[in-house]
Order: C-alpha cells, then sequence, then structure tokens
C-alpha cells in the first residue's frame, strides 16, 4: 500500500495524511474533506480531498 500524501498549504511539501491505500481506494473514497493529523510540516490541521491527493511507494 502506498501513503496518501497532499501538499501542505502553508509550506508547499507533501505530507503523509495518515491515509494508506492505492489509486482504487482513492478514488472511491466518497468522503468530500478528509481532516489529516497535525501536518508534518507546519504542525496545523488540514482538510484535504481526494483530488489534491497523490500517492507516494
Amino acid at each position: 500500500m502506498a501513503k496518501v500524501m497532499i501538499k501542505c498549504p502553508e509550506t508547499g511539501k507533501l505530507v503523509f495524511t495518515g491515509v494508506f491505500g492505492d489509486k482504487t481506494l482513492l478514488e472511491s473514497m466518497q468522503i468530500k474533506k478528509n481532516k489529516m493529523a497535525r501536518c508534518a510540516a507546519c504542525g496545523k490541521e488540514h482538510l484535504w480531498q481526494k483530488e489534491e491527493a497523490v500517492l507516494q511507494d
């Protein structure tokens, strides 16, 4: 399983959302906004959408 990553809106760095998955899981997600735990890049909590996410092995 790959890490689901988003770009931190504060720093622009890719950060781990806390979710592991694959393309099928990402495409099938029904939740519009997902909350991630504290961002490793800036320390804030972010809301993210599946359209913003990328997979990283």
